[in-house]
């Protein structure tokens, strides 16, 4: 089964769920007067609604160029972006990104201090206390290293027990712990770059966007790809737990438009984001 299939078939059980309990939850309310008086029964469309009455959709932005980075005018943006400045535009309310960090980004959802956390890896922690949207894309971890680095292969890397730098608070920090492998957590990306440059860790493990944004500034990093894989997630919107299952469907079908369209891949082109399958030579370890 291709990667395509995979989430296709993952976006099509997520509808399906959101469609019967939407289903599920109207005929509970409509049958039950004590349901309906229950203040934590979400209301049908209340989320969607909640941000149409406020005239703007907050979205949470942590850095992991170049799919959510700052852009030339300073704002916040990027292709994974995309999908809520449109479904922003068809409610007719401005998009305002929130700026945030990977190891708050959650409570900053709980906290309601936005109404979506973007570019967020869909995991078992998380999802005890928020809810997830379908899949906006599908990534795989790396290895940022430098071009005159004597590591060829992971194995490489993580047998050489040295320094490896993470970023805090991301979940393939987690994955790169579980192989035994000596991590040092910092606090963003260009601060990971800045370690791997001064040597003090020898390698950056991240997604492959984030990494190949970091060669393409710095030529001096290549890019190892793990065989087998450490580390693959696909990236979703988080969104609180108390979202009503209509609103969440309204969110997987602008989502999935989005995709179909074309105009996520034609995004992706314009910031040079390839998947590990089509990483360019030119970036890779040699």
């Amino acid at each position: 089964m291709t990667k395509t299939s995979k989430i296709v078939l993952a976006i099509l059980g997520v509808v399906i769920v959101s469609l019967v309990g939407g289903y599920i939850g109207a005929g509970l309310r409509g049958g039950s007067s004590a349901a309906a008086s229950d203040s934590n029964v979400p209301v049908n469309g209340a989320f969607i609604q909640k941000i149409k009455d406020a005239g703007e959709l907050r979205v949470g932005v942590a850095l992991s160029p170049p799919l959510t980075a700052q852009q030339p005018d300073g704002s916040l943006g990027g292709p994974n972006i995309i999908p809520l400045q449109e479904l922003a535009a068809e409610l007719g309310v401005k998009l305002t990104p929130v700026a945030a960090d990977w190891n708050n980004i959650v409570a900053g959802l709980q906290a309601d201090r936005y109404d979506f956390a973007a570019n967020l890896d869909a995991t078992v922690e998380r999802s005890l206390s928020i809810q997830f949207t379908i899949p906006v894309y599908e990534y795989q971890g790396v290895f940022g290293v430098k071009a005159d680095s004597p590591y060829k292969t992971a194995q490489d890397v993580i047998d050489a027990k040295k320094p490896i730098a993470t970023i805090q608070g991301q979940a393939p920090e987690a994955a790169l712990k579980a192989t035994g492998a000596t991590v040092q957590p910092i606090d963003n990306t260009t601060n990971a770059l800045n370690t791997v440059n001064a040597g003090r860790a020898i390698a950056v493990f991240t997604d492959v966007g984030t990494v190949e944004a970091l060669a393409y500034a710095d030529p001096t990093i290549k890019i190892i790809v793990p065989d087998p894989a450490i580390y693959t997630a696909t990236a979703n919107y988080g969104v609180p737990a108390n979202i009503d299952p209509w609103s969440l469907q309204t969110v997987n079908i602008a989502i999935q438009r989005a995709i179909n369209s074309g105009r996520m891949t034609q995004a992706y082109a314009e910031v040079k984001y390839y998947e590990v399958e089509n990483l360019p030579d030119d970036l890779r370890k040699k």
